[in-house]
C-alpha cells in the first residue's frame, strides 16, 4: 500500500491567461486581477498578491483561434 502525499500549505491561486498569438506575456496588473477574481471564487481572504509565477507562452488553437496560453499562481 501506497500512502498519500498531503499538503500542508494554504490554498493558493492558479489562473489561465489567453493573449493573441505573439502578443507577449500578460501585463503585471493583469495576472495580479486574475489570481485575486480566483482567489475570490474559491472563497479565499483577501490578500496582497505579493509573488508569483508566470509559465509559457503555450502555443494553442481553440475554435481557429490561435492563442498563446500562460499560467500564472501564487506562492
Amino acid at each position: 500500500m501506497v500512502a498519500a502525499l498531503v499538503n500542508h500549505l494554504s490554498p493558493r491561486a492558479l489562473v489561465v491567461l489567453r493573449l493573441p498569438r505573439g502578443a507577449g506575456p500578460p501585463a503585471e496588473r493583469d495576472v495580479r486581477a486574475a489570481i485575486e477574481t480566483d482567489r475570490s471564487a474559491l472563497g479565499l481572504p483577501q490578500a496582497d498578491v505579493t509573488e508569483y509565477r508566470l509559465a509559457g507562452p503555450y502555443a494553442i488553437d481553440i475554435a481557429g483561434e490561435a492563442v498563446d496560453e500562460y499560467v500564472a499562481w501564487e506562492v
